[in-house]
């Protein structure tokens, strides 16, 4: 079988979701399939052509996943000619694996790992159109199979775009649980960082992300007068980007005139692996999603046995376990009351949920097999 990846963005960048494709490419090669990926020149310092040890094949076109989108048109088909299947992701990278698929013909299958739908008049405002319109004209292309992260997601390509089942299928993402096991993360370590910020008297919750637009960040901050009332020997730990030009303003004007300077540590910068250290040294953890098409923030916490308190929104409620306590969204009471109950340990104990690799890559290999035979 050979397989063509088109991804927005490829190693050396890591995130979630190159990590993802470099476990399934892995995979597919150790069982003595054949595979490319197609994706952008983000740094100019990269090959524009590189075989990998186990004789992947990548290739870089252009300088960003934007100009990707409509480059290179010839290399583009040249490989599809090669594949058997090819394999895209939301959202850039839909645009090339279509004018592909028009050439090709081949099998091809699309990875959602989200769709705003109507949320996006929520979270762009005037700029709603453009973006629910590009979203809108990605699910008209051909596929012949989408994987969904979760049921969420799965749901809300069958009610915004009214995709057929059969065309749709469930494979969550995976966590490594090697690595998010908390015998990884030293009990001194995580006592340092209390000592270091004089946190041993307190009871500490954190949030750590970006402010964007799905986060609740602002809502998380307005929760912590009515918490300061309650826990009065409450703390907060905020993670997030000292950049001036995003929504952190918003947050950090609202601290100053509510005066809760003492009551919050700005983290401007941790790397990510030690972040989890300081994630542990808090009582709770907040993942302040207002929707998640997985959520790996949450799964991840959860995996650590952190206590988290999360909205009861989206795939949120399908990938959290151990001890949580939801909260409903936009809504700074509901979070203050979520916190409140943990100071006074009420909370749920839901059963342990595992999103293992083998699980995602086998199933992938089968969606693979059943699409190409169909």
């Amino acid at each position: 079988m050979r397989v063509l990846f088109v991804l927005d963005l490829y190693k050396p960048h890591i995130w979630w979701v190159e990590i993802l494709f470099e476990n399934i490419a892995n995979r597919m090669v150790k069982k003595w399939h054949q595979v490319k990926i197609l994706t952008s020149r983000y740094d100019k310092n990269l090959p524009e052509h590189e075989k990998l040890e186990n004789w992947i094949e990548i290739y870089r076109e252009w300088w960003s996943r934007y100009s990707f989108m409509f480059a290179c048109i010839k290399k583009w088909i040249k490989l599809a000619k090669w594949a058997d299947i090819i394999h895209w992701t939301t959202y850039n990278s839909a645009i090339p694996a279509s004018i592909i698929w028009k050439f090709s013909k081949k099998k091809v299958i699309l990875t959602c790992h989200e769709i705003f739908g109507q949320l996006w008049y929520r979270f762009m405002w005037w700029k709603w159109f453009f973006f629910k319109a590009f979203e809108t004209f990605i699910f008209k292309f051909h596929y012949d199979k989408i994987i969904c992260v979760s049921n969420y997601t799965k749901n809300s390509l069958r009610i915004h775009f009214w995709i057929k089942d059969d065309k749709l299928m469930t494979i969550y993402n995976w966590v490594d649980y090697d690595w998010w096991n908390r015998k990884n993360f030293p009990e001194s370590e995580i006592k340092a960082i209390r000592e270091k910020y004089n946190l041993e008297k307190n009871y500490v919750w954190i949030f750590f992300g970006r402010p964007g637009i799905s986060k609740w960040l602002i809502y998380f901050v307005k929760a912590m007068p009515e918490i300061i009332k309650k826990i009065p020997n409450f703390k907060a730990i905020l993670n997030v980007s000292e950049s001036v030009n995003n929504r952190a303003d918003d947050v950090r004007k609202f601290i100053k005139e509510n005066k809760l300077e003492d009551y919050i540590i700005w983290l401007w910068w941790v790397k990510y692996k030690e972040l989890w250290n300081y994630i542990l040294s808090a009582d709770v953890a907040v993942v302040p999603s207002l929707v998640e098409w997985f959520g790996f923030a949450a799964a991840e916490t959860c995996a650590i046995e952190q206590q988290l308190i999360c909205s009861n929104a989206a795939a949120l409620t399908e990938v959290v376990s151990g001890k949580i306590n939801f909260a409903e969204p936009w809504n700074p009471h509901a979070i203050a009351q979520a916190m409140v109950n943990f100071y006074n340990w009420k909370y749920q104990n839901i059963t342990r949920r595992e999103f293992l690799w083998e699980d995602n890559i086998n199933q992938t290999l089968d969606c693979y097999e059943k699409v190409l035979w169909k």
